[in-house]
């Protein structure tokens, strides 16, 4: 924990998205000040005809979801998400107005899987 799922347009070459979610994930461990061997980052792309948004939203909206333990501060939280946004629009080409981005927070007791769980 984190896990950062980013949810992209297919339409966008391989390279950009490789290179997205290796800044991400260098990005959880620098601004959360954790271990690099903490955090994972899954990209999930689907075709334009797939994506549905009002009319004033590209089509090529990004939505971006982070998973982490409560208790950060909002500066901190802040801080993460506008990282992740500037990242998306430099490798996605999209506008920050069409740059979502979540916070869910799950205890601790919430969670389950891989060797650094720990209750």
């Amino acid at each position: 924990m984190p896990q950062v799922i980013i949810h992209v347009s297919s339409s966008v070459d391989q390279g950009s998205k490789a290179a997205l979610v290796k800044e991400v994930r260098e990005a959880i461990t620098k601004v959360l000040q954790l271990d690099t061997i903490i955090g994972q980052v899954i990209l999930y792309d689907s075709p334009l005809d797939h994506r549905s948004a009002y009319t004033d939203r590209d089509p090529h909206f990004v939505f971006i979801e982070t998973f982490m333990y409560p208790g950060r501060s909002p500066a901190l939280k802040t801080e993460l998400m506008e990282r992740f946004i500037m990242l998306a629009n430099r490798y996605m080409g999209v506008d920050p107005s069409n740059i979502l981005a979540v916070i869910h927070e799950i205890p601790q007791e919430s969670y389950f899987g891989g060797l650094m769980h720990r209750h």
